[in-house]
């Protein structure tokens, strides 16, 4: 009776060293670093918003569409450090951090801003770039709007979630917001007299009154709060990961103003 408890025991304990030793195998096999798991992919999969030309935008390429931007010189760069490929997954600019935060995409590349509200979602790289916000009414009526006290009441129209949004939010706090999720929007809002101003940075700027003459900048120009557009990773992202892309930042953010003004001949009127 004893030897048989005995090899009972013995049995058992053996198979529960051995679930053990399997289970502990399994888990060193899956802790790889967010590097690891990008490389072993071969491909890294970045998300933006293709409607804030000369950043990102869509081109049509003998009838092709494609999409073009500073940002994306950037993921190529970035890409190519990794030695992985790239995907883009295209989406407006406020679904950028639910889609990061549910694995997704591996990165936001959408001259975000890391602004305290987002660095409790997201892990952030170093600024590649900044820009000066400037607002924009029509052209009739730039007179008007020659001081910062005719926009305390007005209507501005913004891109939803954007820097811009909480700087008129910070400056106007009576203004009435017209948020949307495109530049071209807020164009035709402001155009259309749907709104009274909008208020973007100055590249885009120049580029939407290019496409509607009947817009003009305003000498009201505010910096916002943050630091400039950085790299949005996932919360507890990697050391190896992190470091892989503010490497490549380093190394080519002198490139990237160069990179707007090539990007600006892809941007139709």
């Amino acid at each position: 009776m004893g030897k048989r408890v005995f090899k009972i025991i013995s049995a058992l304990s053996f198979t529960f060293i051995l679930m053990f030793s399997l289970a502990a195998c399994g888990s060193n096999g899956d802790k790889k670093t967010s590097l690891e798991k990008i490389k072993a992919r071969g491909t890294l999969v970045v998300g933006l918003s293709a409607a804030t030309p000369p950043y990102e935008f869509h081109y049509s390429n003998n009838g092709k569409n494609e999409i073009k931007g500073a940002d994306l010189e950037l993921v190529k760069r970035i890409a190519k450090q990794m030695d992985v490929k790239y995907e883009i997954k295209d989406m407006d600019f406020d679904g950028l951090l639910p889609a990061l935060q549910s694995g997704k995409i591996d990165m936001i590349v959408s001259a975000m801003s890391p602004t305290q509200e987002r660095e409790k979602a997201a892990d952030f790289s170093k600024v590649y770039y900044k820009s000066t916000n400037v607002f924009v009414v029509r052209k009739s009526e730039l007179s008007k709007y020659a001081k910062p006290s005719a926009l305390k009441n007005a209507t501005v129209a913004t891109i939803n979630s954007s820097t811009q949004q909480a700087v008129t939010q910070k400056y106007f706090p009576k203004a009435h917001l017209k948020l949307l999720g495109k530049s071209n929007d807020l164009a035709l809002a402001v155009a259309h007299n749907k709104a009274d101003a909008m208020l973007v940075d100055v590249p885009t700027a120049e580029l939407l009154i290019r496409a509607n003459p009947s817009l003009a900048q305003t000498n009201l120009k505010y910096n916002d709060d943050t630091a400039g557009a950085a790299i949005a990773m996932p919360n507890h992202s990697s050391k190896d990961f992190k470091d892989a892309v503010n490497t490549a930042i380093t190394k080519y953010k002198g490139q990237y103003e160069k990179w707007i003004i090539e990007q600006v001949k892809y941007v139709k009127e």
